[in-house]
């Protein structure tokens, strides 16, 4: 047993045997004192890596600034607006530490959901890693929290404070986030100690069943802070668990894929957990580059097949000659100190398993929802069983039941005590319907077969689920693309999303891509409508496609569909010169790496010019940084050319 596995359960007994609380998990966590907590690699030198002692120093400055805001208030919910930042961990035990609660903002809905939200919460203050916008309450940013206390604010009228001004009332005991935003309920999901708690001690019996979970390379474990941390993935599964092990954070400087790569070579990442769409983009790119030269995907394909056999035979030697092969291509994804990764967040195609196992790398598929946090993940330590897609077994505080329709309930210490939809609070329950459709092996492994909200009602009575013939499509010559009902939820409809910039033969081969996969399906499975779009099916701050907003935005034209590849056209806009937009046009070519000559006016970010969300992301980040202006993410009116930003940054200085 590892010095670092005798650590964890050292700390799991003491967890244990407390009243297994936010502050007892928080004074685990931090009695890790003088080991690297986080990496911020937007900066150079010491004050790029702060230690878990450094850390807790700024939660205890930041607990009593809000303390103070609160004047002495406990027990109330406040908001935590910001992007992953090293900051933002000071900002959710700092709330915490003050006897409050930090609400989780999603950044990725509309602002007036947030402000709804923290309205419905009774949220009286928002603290930010940088900036918020109006969100209904009052806001303090990080650097104002890191302040000491104005003369004014310590007495009044030369008057010493009350001793009691500085005494901390008791430790808060939850949070709340939303949920990711895929339904079209307005869903609050409260978490408490215990919960919490539950959720680190499943880490005992996964160590028994496969400790390549805390893999380390030189020692360490560092892990890629890309998941969002007011997402239930990213807080638990990244922060929480492995803060609990004393790991390091590293933040990339942005989400450009390339500095993103970069930031996994250069900094020897060690994990990195992700959603299905980025593994998707990485098998994407590569079968796409692969298919321009016979010999490059032979190549590739050979090299699979061999990792394929060797892997299920001799996995050590397997893994080695996979790592040999595709050595060239490592080089340029993430390089040889990856340990462990796990897609989760929705269902990741067999197809992208295969491919990234294929590689050398560690890839599973893991499951948990906002409502009930992280509950299985897949353990198995063959290649062969990973690349099936299972979520393996639930984890030991929770339990699985599948109802009469194929549907997931799951009960345990670890889901959320408590929620509200719509504003409304909502009982649990003693088992949560979780929507999605599951099956269960031989092996007592859990399989995603689709959502319940998205099966499709055959005109012969058959249950269609949209998922097995999506599943079944690969098309790396499409943007995105989606199997969803037709108008009257009775044939599957597949819709395409494409890049008008599409060659002749491109074109050839996205409809033979179509037509090879649509042959495959059983009759009852294959699409009797196939459409094309150029709208986006998912905003780029999206981690999934919503079957149900898409279809909502199909009825109200936000998402135009056309039949073939050469009836439409992308409706005209109009120009006109401007400095701003110059200065755009330059942002936009340095960002997307092209002579921004080549960036239009109404040319799409992502169509016309090649960006990919991770781009649009890097865009965001830099308008705000310029500019001083946050993009409101709103959902149906995303901007996507030089002339909408333009516009918006003209109209928000005015």
């Amino acid at each position: 047993m590892s010095s670092l596995q005798k650590r964890i359960r050292s700390d799991c007994r003491t967890l244990a045997a407390s009243d297994r609380t936010m502050e007892d998990i928080y004074n685990i966590i931090f009695s890790h004192g003088d080991r690297i907590m986080t990496v911020d690699a937007s900066l150079v030198g010491p004050t790029s890596r702060k230690t878990y002692r450094q850390v807790q120093a700024e939660i205890e400055t930041v607990s009593r600034s809000v303390s103070r805001a609160m004047k002495g208030e406990a027990g109330q919910f406040i908001g935590l607006y910001g992007e992953n930042k090293p900051q933002w961990i000071v900002l959710f035990w700092g709330i915490l530490k003050s006897g409050n609660l930090p609400y989780l903002i999603n950044l990725r809905q509309p602002v007036e959901a947030s402000a709804e939200a923290l309205k419905s919460l009774q949220a009286p203050l928002t603290v930010c890693v940088d900036a918020a916008p109006d969100l209904g309450t009052e806001i303090l940013s990080y650097q104002a929290l890191l302040q000491p206390a104005s003369e004014s604010e310590s007495s009044c009228e030369g008057m010493q404070p009350a001793p009691e001004a500085e005494v901390h009332p008791p430790f808060g005991d939850g949070f709340a986030l939303s949920t990711s935003g895929t339904t079209l309920s307005k869903k609050i999901c409260i978490y408490n100690g215990k919960n919490v708690s539950a959720q680190i001690l499943n880490v005992e019996k996964i160590l028994t069943q496969n400790a390549d979970i805390i893999r380390e390379h030189k020692g360490q474990i560092k892990h890629l802070m890309f998941l969002p941390l007011y997402h239930i993935f990213g807080l638990e599964a990244v922060l929480l668990w492995y803060s609990f092990f004393g790991s390091t954070f590293v933040f990339p400087p942005d989400l450009n894929p390339q500095n993103l790569l970069r930031t996994v070579r250069d900094y020897g990442v060690t994990h990195v957990f992700a959603v299905p769409l980025l593994w998707a983009s990485v098998e994407k790119s590569l079968r796409k580059e692969a298919s321009k030269d016979p010999k490059a995907l032979k190549k590739l394909e050979t090299g699979l097949k061999i990792s394929r056999i060797l892997q299920d035979l001799f996995p050590v030697l397997g893994r080695a000659t996979a790592r040999f092969l595709f050595r060239d291509v490592r080089e340029t994804l993430f390089g040889d100190t990856l340990q462990f990764c796990i897609s989760g967040g929705s269902a990741i195609k067999p197809s992208t398993l295969e491919l990234i196992n294929g590689m050398g790398y560690h890839l599973c598929n893991g499951y948990g929802m906002s409502e009930i946090g992280i509950t299985s993940v897949d353990l198995s330590k063959k290649r062969k069983d990973r690349v099936t897609a299972t979520i393996g077994k639930p984890f030991a505080s929770v339990a699985y039941r599948i109802d009469c329709d194929g549907r997931l309930l799951v009960r345990g210490s670890s889901i959320c005590h408590r929620m509200t939809v719509d504003g409304l609070d909502c009982p649990m329950g003693e088992w949560f319907n979780t929507g999605d459709l599951m099956t269960k092996n031989e092996k007592g492994q859990y399989l995603i077969s689709g959502r319940a909200s998205d099966l499709v009602f055959g005109e012969d009575g058959e249950n269609l689920n949209p998922e097995l013939a999506e599943q079944a499509l690969s098309l790396p010559h499409a943007k995105n693309f989606t199997v969803t009902g037709d108008a009257k939820n009775e044939r599957l409809m597949l819709i395409v999303q494409i890049s008008p910039d599409l060659t002749d033969e491109e074109k050839r081969l996205l409809s033979t891509e179509i037509e090879q996969g649509n042959a495959s399906l059983p009759s009852a499975y294959r699409m009797q409508e196939i459409h094309y779009t150029y709208d986006p099916l998912m905003a780029p701050t999206d981690i999934k496609i919503s079957r149900a907003r898409l279809r909502r935005q199909i009825k109200d034209g936000t998402v135009r569909l056309f039949e073939t590849l050469t009836d439409a056209a992308l409706p005209p806009r109009s120009s006109e010169a401007s400095p701003i937009k110059e200065e755009l046009r330059a942002l936009f070519g340095e960002i997307l790496g092209i002579d921004p000559k080549a960036v239009t006016d109404n040319g799409h970010f992502m169509h016309d010019l090649g960006g990919s969300s991770l781009d649009y992301f890097t865009l965001i980040g830099r308008i705000d940084e310029i500019y001083g202006i946050t993009m409101e993410f709103e959902m149906e009116n995303f901007s996507y050319c030089l002339e909408d930003f333009a516009r918006i940054i003209g109209e928000k200085r005015e």
